[in-house]
């Protein structure tokens, strides 16, 4: 039984995790900045860590998503 040689290209799963860590990034930093205004009764809510994991989760994000993007190359 032989193959048939097909168009179709494969997506790489690291555009799919880029895309999910870009979502949540977004989400922590809309959550970050709400809690600058009404932070919560914790011992490090004065660093704010909500928001910079979800700045660092947006800019990873975002480099997986732009590097591995569908038809790129």
């Amino acid at each position: 039984m032989t193959e048939v040689p097909s168009n179709h290209k494969e997506i790489s799963i690291w555009f799919f995790c880029g895309i999910l860590m870009l979502g949540y990034g977004l989400v922590l930093i809309i959550t970050g900045l709400l809690e600058l205004h009404n932070p919560p009764p914790t011992v490090l809510a004065n660093l704010h860590p909500t928001l910079w994991w979800g700045v660092l989760l947006s800019v990873f994000g975002g480099f997986y998503t732009v590097r591995f993007r569908p038809g790129k190359g």
